[in-house]
């Protein structure tokens, strides 16, 4: 399928985008995106978790009304994210990988997603933005889901979504996206 999604609409998203990831390496100053580093958390990664899965809610959203204009059901990532599957059958296996100078980690945001079932990284968002103060079994608060591991999730995954269909809209001649972080493999 081939995205009707104006040019216009697309530069919103990728220029939020290029925002979160500059504060992303800016960050990576402090906590370096490493394996090591997965279970940190702070005050910053809550609110870039909370911006970066709202970028996903919206930019999904999008998504959907140009696949299915007439479709009412786009209420809830399981509903945003059967549609997107149905039409992008791999998507369970798209992946990014960190580029150089970060540990190069593999990521597949989406594997976890079917049609009941959501990723670890989103539910936890969901706790972070609806229950954050409140522990869970182990323990732990669940502001500390704001860690880097769902933080590097999420962003691939976004990252994943507006390469999908910078690639399908075509681009203009001045117009070009990469990221300082991530590659992309939509083969698998």
């Amino acid at each position: 399928m081939v995205m009707r999604m104006e040019q216009f609409t697309f530069q919103v998203y990728w220029k939020q985008y290029k925002l979160i990831e500059k504060r992303m390496v800016d960050l990576s100053d402090y906590v370096w995106i490493h394996r090591k580093n997965y279970p940190t958390f702070s005050n910053q990664f809550i609110n870039m978790f909370l911006s970066i899965c709202s970028e996903i809610d919206s930019f999904t959203n999008e998504l959907c009304k140009d696949i299915a204009p007439s479709e009412k059901k786009r209420f809830g990532i399981n509903n945003k994210m059967n549609l997107l599957i149905a039409v992008y059958p791999k998507l369970r296996s798209w992946r990014c990988k960190t580029k150089y100078p970060y540990e190069g980690i593999n990521f597949v945001p989406f594997a976890k997603f079917d049609e009941t079932e959501t990723a670890d990284w989103w539910k936890a968002y969901n706790l972070v933005k609806h229950a954050r103060t409140e522990k869970d079994e182990s323990g732990f608060y669940n502001y500390q889901k704001a860690n880097l591991k769902n933080i590097m999730y999420a962003l691939s995954a976004l990252f994943i979504f507006l390469s999908k269909v910078y690639a399908e809209i075509g681009s203009e001649p001045d117009f070009q996206i990469e990221s300082e972080i991530f590659e992309i493999d939509f083969c698998s």
